[in-house]
Parts: structure tokens; C-alpha cells; sequence
């Protein structure tokens, strides 16, 4: 059910652009709050709190472009709708340079256990990285709403904007394990171990 609800998530500036071409602004964004409603309202008890929580920038998005182009019949907030997780996750993650840890150097700790003070200031900087990609995806969306043809919009919210975060993980994924040698168990690990060996 969460991979279903991924690939609605996915899907919705197609599904958007698709459903401008047959129908009102504000039909499409009846149907885009059913179909948030009709989600959290299959969720069991026990998920609700945990699929809140991780789809909750994306959801809110979504549902707040929606009711606002359900009340005006407008289709420029569900066309803007997909620069609002950007923007949100960008906000989360330079707000982490104000605390004890930055959002990465969390995650990272939570696979790999301590960290040293070089792995340290690496997350820091990739926590930056992260911000930057956010910024300009966001960035790209909105310039693409505004300005841009609905298929240019389609493609890079629906396809590049996926494949360029993709390729931008893959990237410092592979970086990191070269850098650092560090294995922890991951599926990818045998293959790197070989690519890249532990140094002694």
C-alpha cells in the first residue's frame, strides 16, 4: 500500500496535466482530495501515525493546492503544488544547521552509529547539498508554473526532478563509500566492498 501510495505521488503531474486537458481546475482538484481522503481513510490505526509523518509534506501540499484551486477554479496552485515539498524539506533541513545535528549527520548515525569529526563535517556538507537541490528544484517547479507549457511542467515534475534527486543520491552514495570504506550491512555493501576494499 505505501509503494501504491509512492507512485500516486508520483504520478500526480501527469495525472494533473491529463486531467487539465478533460476537465475544470476545480473538478481536478475535487478528485486529487478524494483521493487523499480515500487514503487516509484505509489506513490501519496502527500505520496512520507513521504514513502521516513521512508522506506529510507532500500530502499537505497537495491538499492545500487543491482546495485552493477548488475555491477559486484555478489551476496555477495545483501547478505550484509540486515546488511546496521542495520547499518544505529545504526548510527542514537548513533549520537542522541550528541544532545539535544537521538532518544527514542524524540519518547517518542512525545506520552507522558514532561518527568521527570527519564524517561529521562531511554530513554537514552534504546536508548543504541537499538545500541547494532543494532551492533550485523548487526553484524549477515554480518557474515551470508559471511560465512554462503544461508539457515541459509534466515532464520535469514528473520524470527529471525524480531522475536528477536519483542520480544526486547515487552520486554521494558512491562518493561516501569510497571516501569512508565504512560497512554496515547493506545490500549494496558486498558489491563495494569489492569496488572499494576496507584500507588498513
Amino acid at each position: 500500500m505505501a509503494a501504491l501510495q509512492a507512485l500516486a505521488l508520483l504520478a500526480y503531474p501527469v495525472l494533473v496535466y491529463l486531467g487539465l486537458e478533460f476537465a475544470s481546475p476545480r473538478a481536478v482538484a475535487l478528485a486529487t482530495l478524494a483521493l487523499l481522503g480515500v487514503r487516509l481513510a484505509f489506513l490501519a490505526p496502527a500505520r496512520f501515525a507513521a504514513t502521516t509523518r513521512a508522506f506529510a509534506p507532500a500530502a499537505l501540499a497537495l491538499g492545500a493546492a487543491s482546495l485552493v484551486s477548488l475555491v477559486w477554479n484555478d489551476p496555477l496552485s495545483l501547478l505550484l503544488a509540486p515546488a511546496l515539498p521542495s520547499l518544505a524539506l529545504l526548510a527542514s533541513f537548513a533549520a537542522s544547521f541550528a541544532a545539535r545535528e544537521t538532518t544527514i549527520e542524524r540519518l547517518a548515525a542512525a545506520q552507522v552509529g558514532e561518527l568521527d569529526a570527519g564524517e561529521r563535517h562531511y554530513c554537514r556538507r552534504v546536508t548543504a547539498l541537499w538545500c541547494a537541490f532543494f532551492a533550485a528544484n523548487a526553484g524549477l517547479c515554480t518557474a515551470l508554473a508559471l511560465v512554462g507549457t503544461r508539457e515541459a511542467w509534466a515532464l520535469y515534475n514528473g520524470v527529471i526532478s525524480y531522475a536528477l534527486a536519483g542520480a544526486l543520491f547515487s552520486a554521494e552514495y558512491l562518493y561516501r563509500h569510497w571516501r569512508f570504506r565504512r560497512y554496515v550491512g547493506a545490500a549494496t555493501d558486498p558489491l563495494l566492498r569489492r569496488i572499494f576494499p576496507p584500507r588498513t
